[in-house]
Parts: structure tokens; sequence; C-alpha cells
């Protein structure tokens, strides 16, 4: 199965893994790594490499990032890259958002990492709406 990881500035990446949880219940090869004020570059480098060790079953491992090309989107890269030297296949998808993990989560275990990305990718754009406008007075006035 492939494994996912969730990486994040502050708990959000752990905030997520609690809401996919309470929608599917206890997932399996699901992990997080968050980056705290203060924390270290290198050690939470380390940190989201040792975290996808941990995750390859030998079918890869998708990662989560909350914002592209911040400090967990660069570490994330920077992971994919070294886990390729050890043969272990690292795809990084930047915006995580609950609808992208939660179709995710339902679709792994019968895709492989490739499809995943795809399927990923699409259900995180599909899970945005147009901006919704209520006028005053289709609600009479109350909010």
């Amino acid at each position: 199965m492939i494994g996912m990881l969730l990486v994040s500035h502050g708990r959000m990446a752990e905030g997520m893994l609690d809401s996919l949880e309470l929608i599917m219940g206890s997932c399996d090869r699901m992990h997080t790594v968050s980056l705290c004020a203060g924390e270290d570059f290198e050690s939470f480098r380390a940190k989201v490499m040792e975290a996808i060790r941990q995750l390859d079953s030998g079918d890869g491992v998708l990662v989560f990032v909350d914002l592209y090309g911040a400090s967990p989107f660069n570490a994330s890269v920077y992971a994919a890259a070294r886990m390729a030297q050890e043969g272990i296949s690292v795809r990084v998808l930047a915006g995580m958002n609950l609808a992208m993990l939660l179709e995710t989560a339902a679709m792994r275990a019968s895709s492989s990492l490739q499809e995943l990305v795809a399927i990923a990718d699409a259900a995180g754009r599909d899970g945005i709406s147009e901006p919704l406008v209520v006028k005053e007075e289709e609600n009479g006035g109350d909010y």
C-alpha cells in the first residue's frame, strides 16, 4: 500500500489527519511531520526523510505539503530526490486539502503511485468551489 505523508507549517498536518480519521476511521501507513517555530531546517528535513522510509512498503510514498515553494515543500522535494537514490519512489503534491486526502486514502490500495497523484490532483481541484455569494434579502438579513 502506498504511504501517505502530510507535511506542514505548524500543526496543520496533524489537524488534517485528525479530520481524515474522523471521517474514514483509522488509516494505516499515514504519518505527519510539522515544522514548528524555531526548528532547525536540517533536523526537519531529516524527519521528513525518516518518515518516508518508515512509510514505504515498496509501493512508494505520496507526500502532501501545505504550501508550494515554502520550507515544508523544499524539505519534501529534497527528501524525494534522496529517497530516489535509495530506490524509494516518492511524489510531492502541494496545496494539501481534505478533499484530496479523502479521495487518495480511499483509492490508494488499488492504485499505483502515479495513478494516485492524478487522483489526488483532480480531487484537490474539484474540492475547491466557486465563491458563494449570499444576498442579504435571500436570508432575511440573518447570518
